[in-house]
């Protein structure tokens, strides 16, 4: 029995961004707020608490996404041509109800220590994505996606010391312990695109997964109504960036064709998994710069820009192994078709910017805010596809908080996140690209082997995509 290497050689996995925009994000907070999401947003404004301080919050947060596939040739797989497809819908609803805390859900505890330092611990999913693809079976996009999620729970300590009356410093340490699940479809006969040869991989994460390490680096500078704030938060420490992953559930379901001699790889004697595996890939490195104003004893207004350095993410590698009695994965069959165990999946991120605009109006026993973020593409248009929608997206947000009794305050927060529609025009995958290279005998000086390589010899993912996302956040902060 061998493992199965599965590496993963890109920033985000899967689709759209694995930065979850809302952790931490009460409506008002951010890298200027002296409150307990500085453990996430930037560890030096622990330095302003007064006191010790409890949050809770949790977000509601539903995501819905059409694809219109643009038609294809039947023989070649190119764009356009006589196959039409319908179109394709996916759905995704992430909550924080569970343990251990799931998406959305923010936890912390701190205190001010005297004039001099600020501490708090805080617990939270920092990157996760979710999407579930419509009639799964047949889906037009299920050769990119079928389904994923995936999910990193980050347990952090924060620290923060006053240098003087105007600057504190911070420093954040953080775990990341991750979980997956992807599905998807692989083309296994000699054809561009053929339904009947279609096999399905479905890989996912069991049990407790080792953790990387990272750290948040923060300043605050404050002089007067004027307030800077600036954070870096690395990407996984000691490693390059890269988070790796068992993959303890690998199945893959045949397609119903002779030469694979059944719906199984598994020899009829093993009982249990017979195929095992191992994914890694690359997490981003974030950048936040924020400054607030005072403008009024109730009126302020802030602003913020993050760099999320996704630019490394290019491709996922998939190499899948099972008992040395199967001899089927990674040969060709006398019909010409083949069972890959070695699958790159395509990404080809860039880096992207999330810039926040936020108006507060603040009384005595009550405040409310207005935002509105823009964010761009961490996706050139060419390269969007089922596993990895994004565009440029615009979010408004309104959020108001109520001060109950004593020591406690209650939030509520609404935002709705719009993709302006994407258009890929001339997709990066090129269905003709695998064929072309094995008549060239492999020659990676050719471009077709060099799509291949890259991952981009696969069905085309040209066509036009939709985003719609809603979510609805509740929080609550007590003084101890």
């Amino acid at each position: 029995m061998c493992a199965t290497v599965l590496a993963l050689l890109g920033a985000r996995a899967f689709a759209g961004p694995l930065d979850d925009s809302h952790v931490g994000d009460t409506g008002f907070s951010g890298p200027t707020t002296g409150d307990l999401t500085a453990v996430y947003w930037n560890p030096a404004g622990l330095g302003l608490l007064q006191g010790a301080q409890l949050i809770l919050s949790g977000s509601l947060q539903t995501t819905s996404v059409s694809v219109d596939r643009a038609s294809i040739d039947p023989q070649t797989g190119s764009n356009p041509g006589s196959t039409t497809f319908p179109t394709a819908t996916g759905s995704a609803t992430q909550h924080p109800f569970r343990l251990p805390l799931g998406p959305g859900g923010f936890f912390a505890l701190g205190a001010g220590i005297g004039h001099r330092f600020g501490i708090a611990v805080a617990l939270y999913s920092p990157f996760t994505t979710k999407l579930n693809l419509s009639s799964a079976e047949d889906a037009p996009a299920r050769y990119h996606l079928v389904s994923m999620e995936m999910e990193h729970v980050a347990p952090a300590l924060g620290l923060a010391i006053h240098a003087s009356d105007s600057i504190q410093v911070g420093i954040a340490s953080g775990v990341l312990f991750p979980t997956a699940h992807l599905v998807f479809d692989e083309n296994t006969g000699p054809g561009a695109e053929d339904p009947s040869t279609a096999a399905r991989y479905d890989l996912a994460t069991r049990g407790i997964i080792a953790p990387s390490y990272f750290l948040t680096l923060g300043a605050d500078y404050r002089r007067g109504r004027f307030a800077l704030g600036f954070a870096y938060t690395s990407a996984p420490l000691g490693n390059g960036g890269v988070m790796t992953l068992p993959m303890d559930t690998v199945q893959i379901r045949l397609p119903n064709a002779p030469v694979w001699n059944g719906q199984t790889l598994c020899p009829a004697n093993i009982t249990g998994d017979c195929l095992f595996g191992q994914m890694s890939y690359h997490l981003p490195s974030i950048y936040t710069l924020g400054a607030s104003w005072q403008a009024s004893q109730r009126w302020s207004v802030s602003g913020m820009v993050r760099w999320l350095r996704y630019g490394s993410n290019d491709r996922i590698t998939i190499l899948v192994a099972g008992p040395s009695s199967q001899n089927v994965l990674g040969t060709t069959q006398p019909d010409g078709s083949s069972l890959p165990d070695h699958v790159v999946l395509y990404r080809g991120f860039v880096d992207s910017f999330d810039v926040r605009a936020r108006v507060v109006y603040d009384h005595k026993q009550f405040r409310a805010a207005g935002s509105l973020r823009l964010e761009t593409s961490a996706v050139p248009a060419s390269n969007v596809n089922a596993g990895a929608i994004d565009g440029t997206k615009l979010e408004p947000m309104l959020a108001a908080e109520l001060h109950v009794w004593r020591q406690i305050r209650l939030g509520l927060s609404y935002a709705f996140l719009w993709m302006l529609p994407v258009d890929t025009g001339t997709s990066a995958f090129d269905p003709t690209a695998d064929a072309a290279c094995t008549a060239a005998n492999g020659d990676l000086t050719t471009p077709a082997c060099q799509a291949r390589k890259n991952g981009q010899a696969r069905p085309s993912a040209a066509g036009i995509y939709h985003m719609w996302r809603q979510t609805l956040s509740v929080y609550t902060t007590i003084g101890l």
